[in-house]
């Protein structure tokens, strides 16, 4: 014990004449690493003190995590100072630690800014080096909004294949196949555009709207000595239709309008192609119409924007359907914890049909159906479906709808997800094509809307009992009850409505009972998108869930009301709950009486 004892008083004796031969304060005697941290702390302007407490921890190595706690603990103060917008381009723009360091160093947003602007310009000067890059960036440029390409530019190159994977996929028009259509047609554009326009500003417009639909000689023209030139006011004709020939084009697209006319000029004779102000005032001087041209530019790109990721793909012929989806909250699973029904209802208008003929007196319908849902942040498949349909119907039947099938996902976990629908028709070879985003809150934080279903719309809704489960299954049952779907919420005039929806986290009170108030509202289209209150008689029957002990529900009909567009809006409050002001579960949907 004493040698062990006198052996630590000789070690600290050691330490102590160790520490006082040199300034424990000074950063020369930190580490290399450690000199350069020093350095910038001080240089972001940290306090005396906090530069003191990390140089003095260099003397104890088990020190080490506390002055690594330290400096990230500045840092993090300086990341909370950021206003929102700062800290987004932070996370988003910045991913390497010195570019962070660098950033969180500066004092103001300006200076921040222009860190930003200056790590996007070599990014980009990095990008556009090699070929295929160039063609990448001032192709994209094109269709990229100025958020979109500065976050594309400060990816690193595999996160820049993942952000154009998923960018495209978000534009694909028909989701359900494996071409994104909408890409190759862009990528045949560009293609193009460099092969017989060498990256001019004609590629530009060709790109975005494809072939001109006529290219005729210009009416006027910019000389060699920069003014405007018109063929009335020149003697030598033969010689300007010449150079016109040679140095001009103008571009007409009929379905742009007034925005539709391009005029570009070789005006330097180097081939390269730019873009001029196509004008019916002749002969102006070169800096009236290069004022001309900056507004004209201004117009023309309000217009391009417009059109951004708009390049139009020629799909056939569409086939129109009708649609309504539905979500319904599951019971809580250990296994798969939250989880929504999901249902796609489709059916196809009677007209719509070319049938195959069966028989003298049956036509065969075939319909192949494809639905596909993805995760929106990924834009990866989480489930998707296909399938042939055969029917049969009466040669005479030709007005009403006619059903496909219900698609149900009965376990899809909260998440925003894009839902991609196709169906084709083999008698007429039309293709319908529908996608959407939908949202589903995690049980565990919802709060008003999010504790009441989707407003369903039925064809009819009774009670479901054994003979219908052995002979359908469970095709169309929801709570014991078989709700039957109308897509496309349209009725005819004097026909019931039925509606239905579920309330969820009721509160129960004595005798484990519940209580609540229930409001409906219709309104009706008066004209374009706005709706007056319907004050309709006895336009609405409704019903208290019948399934009490169960998953609480209201369902009912709606009635005697005339021809239109309208509006079912249902409000309800939990009388059992002291807050029911705080948490109203709040519904609506449209319908169409024809």
């Amino acid at each position: 014990m004493k040698k062990n004892f006198y052996l630590g008083l000789f070690l600290g004796t050691l330490l102590i004449i160790s520490c006082a031969a040199r300034s424990p304060l000074s950063p020369k005697n930190l580490s290399q690493e450690d000199q350069k941290k020093y350095g910038q702390l001080k240089k972001a302007g940290a306090a005396k003190a906090e530069l003191d407490i990390f140089a003095l921890h260099y003397l104890t190595p088990t020190l080490k995590s506390v002055k690594d706690s330290l400096w990230r603990e500045f840092w993090n103060r300086r990341y909370e100072a950021l206003t929102p917008k700062e800290q987004t381009v932070f996370r988003v723009y910045l991913s390497d630690s010195l570019s962070r360091i660098r950033y969180l160093s500066l004092k103001n947003e300006k200076e921040r800014s222009k860190l930003i602007k200056k790590l996007l310009d070599k990014k980009r000067k990095e990008l556009v080096k090699t070929e295929e890059g160039k063609i990448l960036y001032y192709s994209m440029k094109l269709l990229f909004s100025e958020e979109e390409m500065e976050k594309f530019l400060m990816s690193s190159p595999p996160d820049r294949e993942e952000f154009l994977r998923i960018w495209w996929a978000k534009k694909d028009p028909d989701l359900t196949t494996r071409i994104n259509e909408f890409k190759e047609e862009f990528d045949q554009r560009v293609e193009h555009a460099y092969d017989f326009f060498h990256g001019d500003e004609r590629g530009n417009v060709y790109i975005l709207y494809g072939p001109p639909d006529i290219i005729e000689p210009a009416d006027y023209y910019s000389d060699r000595s920069g003014n405007f030139v018109s063929l009335d006011e020149t003697k030598d004709i033969d010689q300007v239709i010449e150079d016109l020939k040679s140095r001009s084009e103008v571009w007409v697209y009929y379905r742009l309008g007034e925005n539709g006319t391009f005029q570009f000029e070789d005006r330097y004779g180097y081939g390269y192609y730019e873009l001029m102000p196509y004008l019916e005032n002749k002969g102006l001087s070169h800096d009236a119409g290069m004022r001309a041209l900056s507004q004209y530019i201004t117009t023309k790109t309000e217009k391009i924007d417009m059109a951004k990721a708009e390049v139009p793909v020629d799909l056939g012929e569409q086939l129109n359907f009708a649609l309504s989806l539905w979500d319904f909250r599951n019971k809580w699973d250990s296994d798969r914890g939250d989880t929504y029904a999901f249902n796609v209802n489709l059916g196809i208008p009677l007209e719509e049909l070319t049938p195959l003929s069966d028989s003298d007196f049956l036509n065969e319908a075939i319909f192949t159906e494809k639905i596909v849902i993805f995760d929106e942040k990924s834009m990866l498949p989480v489930a998707q479906d296909s399938t042939t349909i055969r029917k049969k119907l009466p040669k005479d039947q030709q007005k009403g709808m006619f059903y496909i099938d219900q698609y149900r996902h009965d376990s899809l976990p909260p998440g925003n997800y894009i839902v991609g629908i196709s169906i084709s028709d083999s008698g007429s070879q039309k293709k319908g094509i529908f996608d959407t985003t939908i949202s589903l809150a995690s049980h565990a934080f919802a709060v008003g809307r999010d504790k009441i279903s989707s407003l369903v719309m039925a064809h009819s809704i009774w009670p479901a009992d054994s003979t219908y489960v052995i002979n359908n299954g469970h095709k169309f049952i929801r709570n014991s009850m078989i709700i039957v779907p109308r897509p496309g919420n349209v009725y005819l005039k004097g026909q019931l409505a039925s509606y239905y929806c579920e309330l969820y986290e009721l509160k129960r009170g004595e005798n484990d009972s519940l209580k609540s108030l229930v409001i409906y509202n219709i309104l009706y289209q008066v004209e374009n998108d706005e709706f007056a209150l319907y004050a309709g008689p006895d336009s609405v029957y409704a019903s208290w869930p019948a399934n009490i002990e169960g998953q609480p529900f209201l369902m009912g009909t709606l009635n005697h009301l005339e021809k239109g567009d309208y509006i079912l809006h249902v409000i309800v409050y939990d009388r059992n709950d002291p807050e029911e002001s705080k948490d109203i579960r709040e519904t609506a949907v449209r319908f169409k009486i024809s």
